[in-house]
C-alpha cells in the first residue's frame, strides 16, 4: 500500500539509505556576492495506494508524499510535492533565476492523484472527487515549470522570495513520473535605481520578529553578505519612536471596556491607546459600509507609516490593532465573489483582515501579507464587552498558580472513514498526532478527544497510507464521552485546546462541542482555542444569532481570544496552518532548512495576533495555490485581543522593592530595586489612574527625584500624601504592583 521509491540522488553516502532514515530533502543553501544559491537534493519519495471511484469506475491512483514539503494543489489536477520556503533578499534588486538539474529518474504506469484544493471542512459538503479529464488526457508536462520563484514579498520585515521546487514533472497521458533528485537554483541579484516606497526604512530593532523559521537565510545584514547597495533608506540620526503599540478602536458603548483594557495594558508595559470609531477621520461622515472600511484602512495604514514632523523622524510603533465592537458598529469588509475564491468556498468573505495589511490587493489571486496583527471582539451589549474585557486582564494578570495548567493541552480530532475501510479520508488525527509528538519532547501532557464516524470499520491508516499507532487506536472513544471530556477539560482548563474536524457556525462537529454545551462549563480556568475548521468565527450572523467563538469568548472559564474562521476553509490549509500555529510558540513541530540550522526563531512575546500572522505567512510554502492562500488570509481572525499574551511555560516571578526617602534638597527620593531585570521589562508608575512616568530599566536598581513627579491635580505642585504605585510588566512575568506613600 505504501512503498518507498528511491531517486537516488547524487551527493548522498553510500551508506545512506533513504528509507530507513528520512525521505525530507536536503538543503544547502550559498551566498556570495549579489548571488545566492539554493541546492537540493531528493532522497526519495513514499508513494501510496489511493483508489478512487470516479463515474462508477474504479481508478488505481497513487498518493506522491514527501515529508516536511508541501504541494502543488491545483484542483483536479495531479497533486505533488512542492518543497517551498522563503529567501530573503535585500530591498530593491531584481532577480534572474537559472535552474540547474541532473540526472532524471522515470516511473511508468503511475496515476497520480488529484488534488483537492476545494476540500473543505463543512460538514454539510458533499465532496465529489475533482478530476480534470482534460489535463489527465494531456501529453503536456505537469507542472510546466518545476521551479517556481515568486514576489518580492513583505514578510515581518523581511524582503523575501517565495521558492517551490518541485522534484517531478508528470506526463499523465503516458502516466508517466519524471523524478529529480538533485536540483540547484541560482538566484543573481540586480540592483535597481528606482524609487523605494516611503516606508522601506532600516529598522533593527522593530524588524525581523521571529519568522525565521520560515526562511532558508533568516540572518541579518543581508545586504553586506551579499555585498549589495541597499535602498532602505537609513534612519536619521535624529528620531523619535512615536505613538501606541496597540491601538484600540471602540464603538461609543464600550468606552468603559475599552479604556479599562487600555489602562490595564499600559500598566502591563505595553503602550496602548484607545479611540472612538467616532473620531477616525470621515468614518461617521461615510454613507456606506465600503467608504467606512475605506476610512478605516486609510486612518490605520497612515498611524503605521514613517513620516517627519517639526523636522523629526518618527517611526510609529504600531504593531496591534483591536477592533472593540460587532460588525454594525464597526464596518467589516465584504469581498465578492470576483475577488474572494468563490466556488465551494462561498459567494463573499466578510474579513477584516485588510486592515492589517498596507495595500489592498489588485486582483483575486494576488497574496498581501499582513503589515500587523488585527483582532475583533465582535460584542453587541456593555455588559458583553466587560465580560471580555475581564476574561482578558484575569488571563494576563493572574494566570494561574497552578504549575501543571502550563503543561496541560487537549487535542480534539475525527478519524474520518465514511468508506468504511479502515483508513481515514482527511489528515486530521495526523495532523495532531505530528504536533503532539513535538509537545511531549517538551514534558506535555496531551489528552486526546478523538472520535471516529465509521465505529465498524477497523483502524488502520492514516490519509498518507502510514499505519495507526495502537495507542492512538486505544485513545478513540465514543462521541458522547468525548463530548463529556471536552467540557471536562475545558473547565478544569488547559494552556490551549486544539481542534481539527468540521466545522459549522453553532461549533465543532466531531467531537461534538457547540455553543449549548458551553453552559455546562464549571471551572474559571482560561483556555485559548485554535479552532481550525468551517464558520466556528462566523461573527456577522446578526444581532441575536452567536456563533461558536463569540459565545466563547465571554463565558466564564472560556477563551480570553481564539483564533477561527469567519467562513468555509480548506481542509489542508487547516492541517497545514495548526501545525504552523504551534511551530511559532515552540519551534520544531515544522523542520526547519537547511538541517545544520541550530537556531529556533519563536514568536517575539508570543502573542497571540502574531502567532495567527505566522501561521498565515506559512500557508504559502505549503501550497502553491495563490488564490486559496490569499482565501485563507482573509477569513481566519484574532476573536479578541491580537496582543493577548499566549502562555507557553509557567510565568517567572520577580521581586519589586520601592521606597520614598526625605531629602529637602532633592525633594525626596523613590527608590526601586528589582530582584532581576529581564528583556523587555517595564516599570510604570501611577497617581491612581493617571501615568507619571514610564522607565525601560537597563539595571535593576532606580532612583527617580520626586521633583519629576507632580500633583496632575493642581499643576506644578509636588506629590504630598498621595500614594503611588508602581506596576512591572515583561514577557513572560507575572505581574507586579507596589504602593509607596510620598511625604
Amino acid at each position: 500500500m505504501r512503498e518507498f521509491k528511491s531517486i537516488i540522488p547524487e551527493g548522498l553516502p553510500d551508506e545512506f539509505e533513504a528509507s530507513f532514515y528520512d525521505e525530507e530533502p536536503i538543503v544547502t543553501i550559498e551566498e556570495s556576492r549579489r548571488r545566492i544559491t539554493a541546492s537540493y537534493t531528493f532522497p526519495g519519495f513514499f508513494m501510496v495506494e489511493d483508489n478512487q471511484n470516479i463515474g462508477g469506475k474504479e481508478l488505481e491512483f497513487k498518493q506522491i508524499n514527501i515529508e516536511g514539503t508541501g504541494f502543488i494543489a491545483e484542483n483536479g489536477k495531479p497533486q505533488l510535492p512542492s518543497f517551498g520556503r522563503y529567501i530573503q533578499i535585500p530591498s530593491g534588486c531584481d532577480y534572474k533565476v537559472s535552474v540547474y538539474e541532473k540526472e532524471t529518474v522515470e516511473f511508468d504506469k503511475v496515476l497520480v492523484k488529484p488534488a483537492q484544493a476545494e476540500q473543505t471542512d463543512n460538514p454539510d459538503e458533499q465532496h465529489i472527487l475533482a478530476y480534470d479529464q482534460k489535463t489527465y488526457a494531456s501529453e503536456n508536462l505537469f507542472p510546466e515549470e518545476y521551479v517556481r520563484v515568486l514576489g518580492p514579498y513583505q514578510i515581518d520585515g523581511y524582503i523575501a522570495l517565495l521558492l517551490h521546487v518541485c522534484p517531478f514533472q508528470y506526463n499523465p497521458a503516458q502516466k508517466k513520473l519524471i523524478c529529480y533528485g538533485n536540483i540547484d537554483v541560482t538566484i543573481d541579484l540586480i540592483e535597481k535605481t528606482s524609487e523605494v516606497d516611503d516606508n522601506q526604512f532600516f529598522d533593527s530593532e522593530s524588524n525581523l520578529e521571529g519568522f525565521g523559521n520560515l526562511f532558508l537565510n533568516p540572518r541579518r545584514n543581508i545586504e553586506r553578505r551579499l555585498d549589495v547597495e541597499s535602498n532602505l533608506r537609513p534612519i536619521p540620526p535624529k528620531f523619535e519612536r512615536v505613538g501606541p503599540e496597540l491601538l484600540i478602536i471602540y464603538h461609543h458603548s464600550f468606552k468603559k471596556a475599552a479604556e479599562k483594557l487600555n489602562l490595564w495594558k499600559t500598566k502591563n508595559g505595553l503602550r496602548s491607546k484607545a479611540i472612538s470609531i467616532d473620531n477616525v477621520p470621515n468614518y461617521s461622515a461615510a454613507t456606506d459600509d465600503e467608504s467606512r472600511v475605506a476610512s478605516l484602512k486609510t486612518y490605520i495604514r497612515k498611524s503605521k507609516k514613517f513620516r517627519v514632523m517639526n523636522r523629526r523622524f518618527q517611526i510609529p510603533r504600531l504593531r496591534y490593532v483591536l477592533l472593540f465592537g460587532d460588525v454594525d458598529m464597526i464596518a467589516s469588509e465584504t469581498i465578492s465573489e470576483d475577488q474572494a475564491s468563490g466556488g465551494a468556498w462561498g459567494p463573499v468573505n466578510i474579513s477584516d483582515y485588510y486592515y492589517s495589511t498596507s495595500k489592498d490587493p489588485e486582483n483575486n489571486a494576488e497574496m498581501v501579507f499582513p503589515w500587523l496583527a488585527l483582532g475583533r471582539v465582535p460584542v453587541r451589549t456593555s455588559a458583553e464587552g466587560m465580560d471580555v474585557v475581564n476574561q482578558i486582564v484575569k488571563y494576563e494578570k493572574y494566570p494561574p498558580r497552578d504549575p501543571d495548567y502550563y503543561k496541560r493541552a487537549t487535542f480534539a480530532a475525527l478519524f474520518q472513514d465514511r468508506r468504511g475501510t479502515g483508513r481515514s479520508t482527511r489528515a486530521y488525527m495526523r495532523t495532531l498526532e505530528k504536533i503532539r509528538q513535538r509537545m511531549l519532547s517538551l514534558d506535555f501532557d496531551i489528552t486526546r478527544v478523538y472520535v471516529t464516524d465509521c465505529p465498524d470499520s477497523e483502524i488502520q491508516y492514516y490519509s498518507d497510507g502510514s499505519a495507526v499507532p495502537q495507542d492512538v487506536k486505544d485513545a478513540i472513544i465514543d462521541e458522547e464521552t468525548a463530548t463529556e471530556t471536552l467540557i471536562s477539560e475545558t473547565s478544569e482548563g488547559q494552556l490551549l485546546i486544539a481542534h481539527r474536524d468540521h466545522g459549522m457556525q453553532d461549533g465543532w462537529h466531531l467531537p461534538a462541542f457547540r455553543r449549548h454545551h458551553l453552559s455546562q462549563l464549571t471551572g474559571d480556568t482560561p483556555s485559548i482555542f485554535y479552532s481550525l475548521n468551517c464558520q466556528t468565527g462566523w461573527f456577522d450572523r446578526g444581532a441575536n444569532v452567536e456563533s461558536f467563538a463569540e459565545t466563547m469568548l465571554r463565558i466564564p472559564g472560556g477563551a480570553p481570544s481564539l483564533i477561527a474562521a469567519t467562513r468555509n476553509s480548506s481542509t489542508s490549509h487547516n492541517d497545514e496552518m495548526m501545525q504552523a500555529l504551534f511551530d511559532a510558540s515552540w519551534g520544531g513541530v515544522l523542520p526547519t532548512f537547511p538541517a545544520s540550522t541550530t537556531a529556533s526563531y519563536t514568536v517575539k512575546n508570543n502573542r497571540l495576533g502574531d502567532i495567527l500572522n505566522y501561521g498565515k505567512s506559512y500557508l504559502p510554502i505549503a501550497s502553491s495555490n495563490s488564490v486559496f492562500n490569499k482565501d485563507h488570509f482573509e477569513i481566519y481572525h484574532v476573536i479578541g485581543d491580537p496582543s493577548l499574551e499566549v502562555w507557553k511555560a509557567e510565568p517567572r516571578n520577580i521581586k519589586m522593592r520601592a521606597r520614598f526617602i526625605p531629602s529637602l534638597r532633592r525633594g525626596g527620593l523613590l527608590s526601586i530595586i528589582l530582584s532581576h531585570c529581564p528583556k523587555g521589562s517595564v516599570v510604570t508608575i501611577w497617581l491612581k489612574n493617571k501615568l507619571m512616568k514610564r522607565i525601560e530599566p537597563s539595571s535593576t536598581t532606580m532612583t527617580l527625584s520626586a521633583k519629576d513627579f507632580r500633583d496632575p491635580v493642581r499643576p506644578g505642585s509636588p506629590l504630598r500624601l498621595n500614594p503611588v504605585y508602581i506596576c512591572f510588566g515583561a514577557p513572560g512575568y507575572r505581574f507586579r504592583q507596589v504602593r509607596v506613600r510620598i511625604f
